[in-house]
């Protein structure tokens, strides 16, 4: 099953909004999908805080990578069953224009529950 993520921008407020409030529910084999929202030119890179629960390499069978201006990953369809795994990760999104770049993060999670 595909999951789209729209990443927007409030600029009044200075924050990146995310479609799913922060948390994707997904399942094993999903693919996710971070698409620019308004605001947003474009994603830049998804990578796990250093405290996330579970690892990028058993997470992902095809770990979030760019795909145009957007940013794609495949959830791992061998997760054991009976747990709930969660990524928790910072994104980083370019709010600004042409030749002056402005850099935004914010750090949601995805949850796959197996149980």
């Amino acid at each position: 099953m595909e999951k789209k993520i729209i990443v927007s921008y409030d600029a009044s407020k200075g924050n990146l909004i995310l479609s799913d409030h922060g948390t994707t529910n997904a399942g094993k084999s999903d693919q996710i999908h971070w698409r620019p929202g308004e605001g947003v030119t474009s994603i830049m890179v998804a990578w796990a805080k250093t405290n996330s629960p579970t690892p990028t390499n058993m997470f992902w069978s095809k770990v979030p990578h760019p795909n145009g201006i957007n940013f794609k990953g495949i959830i791992n369809s061998n997760l054991e069953d009976g747990k709930v795994w969660d990524w928790d990760y910072n994104i980083v999104c370019n709010v600004g224009s042409g030749d002056t770049p402005d850099y935004k993060y914010i750090d949601p999670r995805i949850q796959v529950d197996s149980r």
